[in-house]
């Protein structure tokens, strides 16, 4: 299946992946299957950005399906569409 993978504030990420808008064909079907295949193909850089010490998803990372879809960290199998856009972002907090 072929998402569009889009990356906010992932500089090592962004790099290791070639952009900020990436197509990415997986043979899965959710946001679970997503992950580790972005995590399986892009290794240390895909690791560090986006998962915690204990290989889940990191608390700082927010996805968004279709810029309409929040998706719950403990809820990572959440169906994906042909075509979806999915978007990962690292949450930034200041005062």
């Amino acid at each position: 299946m072929k998402v569009n993978v889009r990356l906010m504030a992932l500089p090592a990420l962004i790099k290791a992946m070639g952009g900020k808008k990436v197509e990415v064909d997986f043979p899965g079907e959710t946001v679970a299957e997503l992950l580790e295949h972005i995590v399986e193909r892009y290794g240390r850089a895909a690791e560090e950005a986006l998962l915690d010490d204990e290989g889940h998803l990191d608390s700082i990372i927010q996805v968004l399906i279709n810029e309409r879809q929040w998706v719950v960290h403990d809820e990572l199998d959440v169906p994906l569409r042909e075509g979806d856009n999915v978007i990962f972002m690292l949450l930034v907090a200041g005062g």
